[in-house]
């Protein structure tokens, strides 16, 4: 039997990035929202809530290229083809500088208009377009982090996104203080000093390309434009996610100044910027998803990708929960950080977040359901659960509501409108498998001969340890009972496996800790596929083929009849593991 030992640690291995790569293109706002709250005043503050859905338009372009990009990268991991990784990075990068100029271009050009259609009014309008100004210089840099924060981590550097934001959001705070404090620039300069930050960001990004384990690189395109609709169209649901979340924010934003008030508006910023701070971990969570479901889905491992979605949701339903009932108890945590202090204001502000706290743990549904749906090739039900989700039910139930509870109907409108996407979701997986159920199988709505049949299969966990290495002999022969395998051929099988996990607990595991790798074996008609699979130390046995060094020569001789006798021996390291494919041909052993 196989565990999830290695699919919990791989997965491990990527939240907590990418819980702070969601916050990579709205952090900066943040950062400013906090600032102006405490520094400029409550109608800077509602100016910052106008400008709002310009932050997630440039999400949205970064989010096409590191949920398509990753994505579609991690699915070429995940078949072996190293060359359409770079491929797909340099189509990536392209795009993201290309969407990067155009936008601080028109952005540069248009800035009036522009806050005009946000729904900027009196003296709204003039806060908004200063601020304006400086946010699109930063254009840029924003979606190239958002671009490089995906690639980045799925080649070797998890750790340097985190060290990328820590790096930009400690520059933006001193920046923004320098700008209002010292230089008085007001909403210009705080703007200027986010778009600062991101560059800075972005060249500390860089550094991954100077590393001895980096494999990306720009390389010549063939085909640029189809790769490129393939990464548009695979990262669309996170684009339209943001996108839709952007017209959501400025219809809502003018029909709170219609029905409400201006300080609803007010109350109407906090609530989405404690959706940009608290929601990051739903985001995140179901983010990691991408790259870890990408490659397994690669790979046609039903099994890694039934762990990943189940690590995934027992993770995120833990900490979503917790976080729910933190900001249920004190929303009080971020009207302060906001410096709102009106009371009307407060206490709608107060209301839309402990109203936004029960939805989270839905939300977290939701978004683990789309990424998942996304990274396995299912565009058009994930784009679907976006627009549904992040635009037509919570407007169309805001539209109804503001009425007669006036703001309180708006925040209730965002809690039916997850409840609802929940439930068409449930309704969708029934009618796809024509039966009810809440099993995590179900929802994977996997094609019945995805990875081929199971009694074809026979996968093990193996501890790292030589004894039960050498154990497992009586579980290869198992699979010769179950199908026509010669004893020959199971003897190979035997040897192979034997060998190959040897040199592993050796060279790839410390002395003492106790982990696990996979084993993968499928008989075929003409041949018998091995896969190996661990989370150790980078470790590559076809460097051992040719080596003068003596001094593992059992090991040495392992690997080389190992390879001898196959008619493939494939070595791959992706996201931190080791990956070992051999294939014997039936007809040669």
């Amino acid at each position: 039997m196989r565990n999830d030992y290695i699919v919990r640690k791989l997965y491990y291995s990527f939240v907590t990035v990418s819980i702070l790569s969601a916050l990579t293109a709205t952090v900066g706002m943040l950062i400013d929202n906090i600032i102006v709250g405490r520094y400029l005043g409550p109608d800077a503050l509602g100016a910052m809530g106008v400008v709002g859905p310009v932050s997630l338009l440039l999400s949205a372009f970064g989010n096409i290229c590191s949920g398509g990009g990753t994505a579609r990268a991690s699915q070429a991991m995940g078949r072996g083809d190293r060359e359409q990784v770079c491929h797909i990075f340099t189509v990536t990068m392209f795009f993201a500088l290309t969407a990067g100029l155009l936008l601080t271009a028109g952005g540069l050009l248009f800035t009036s208009q522009i806050a005009d259609v946000l729904g900027a009014k009196g003296v709204l309008k003039e806060l908004t377009t200063q601020y304006l100004h400086g946010y699109f210089l930063g254009a840029l840099p924003t979606i190239m982090m958002t671009a490089l924060m995906g690639f980045i981590r799925i080649d070797g550097s998890p750790r340097l996104p985190i060290i990328c934001i820590i790096v930009m959001s400690a520059c933006n705070i001193a920046l923004d203080l320098v700008m209002v404090l010292v230089l008085h620039k007001g909403m210009f300069g705080m703007a200027l000093a986010t778009a600062i930050s991101y560059y800075i960001a972005v060249f500390v990004g860089c550094s991954h390309f100077i590393k001895s384990y980096s494999t990306l690189k720009l390389v010549p395109v063939r085909g640029a434009f189809k790769e490129l609709s393939s990464i548009i169209v695979t990262g669309a649901p996170t684009a339209v996610s943001r996108i839709s979340d952007t017209l959501k924010v400025m219809f809502l934003n003018n029909l709170m100044v219609t029905a409400v008030s201006v300080g609803a508006v007010t109350a109407l910023n906090v609530r989405t910027q404690a959706n940009n701070i608290m929601g990051a971990l739903v985001v995140g969570i179901g983010q990691a998803v991408i790259p870890v479901v990408g490659m397994f889905y690669g790979e046609e491992d039903g099994t890694a990708l039934k762990d990943a979605l189940k690590t995934t949701l027992k993770i995120g339903l833990t900490l979503s929960g917790i976080a729910a009932v933190i900001l249920l108890l004190f929303p009080a945590i971020l009207t302060n950080a906001f410096g709102v202090t009106e009371p009307d204001i407060r206490a709608m502000s107060n209301l839309a977040i402990r109203l936004f706290a029960v939805g989270m743990p839905v939300a977290l549904l939701n978004n683990v359901l789309m990424n998942f749906y996304q990274s396995t090739k299912k565009t058009g039900l994930a784009t679907l659960i976006c627009i549904l989700e992040n635009l037509v039910f919570t407007v169309m139930m805001a539209f109804l509501l503001i009425r007669p509870l006036g703001s309180t109907g708006v925040w209730i409108a965002f809690l039916l409108g997850e409840i609802l996407t929940l439930l068409v979701i449930v309704v969708y997986v029934t009618q796809k498998n024509r039966k009810f159920s809440l099993k995590i199988s179900s929802y994977m709505l996997l094609a019945e001969d995805f990875g081929g049949n199971p009694k074809d299969r026979l996968e093990l966990s193996i501890g790292n340890s030589m004894d039960e290495v050498m154990n497992i002999s009586s579980n290869i022969y198992q699979l010769g009972h179950h199908h026509n395998i010669d004893e020959k051929t199971l003897n190979e099988i035997s040897l192979c496996i034997e060998e190959m996990a040897g040199n592993v607990v050796q060279h790839a595991f410390k002395p003492g800790e106790k982990k696990w790798f996979d084993v993968l074996i499928v008989d075929k008609p003409e041949s018998v596929m091995i896969r190996m699979r661990d989370n150790g130390a980078a470790f590559d046995p076809s460097n051992y083929l040719n080596t003068a060094d003596q001094t593992d020569q059992e090991g040495q001789f392992g690997i080389k009849m190992v390879s001898s006798i196959a008619d493939r021996f494939d070595y791959s390291r992706n996201m931190g593991l080791n990956v070992l494919i051999i294939v014997l041909n039936k007809s040669n052993t």
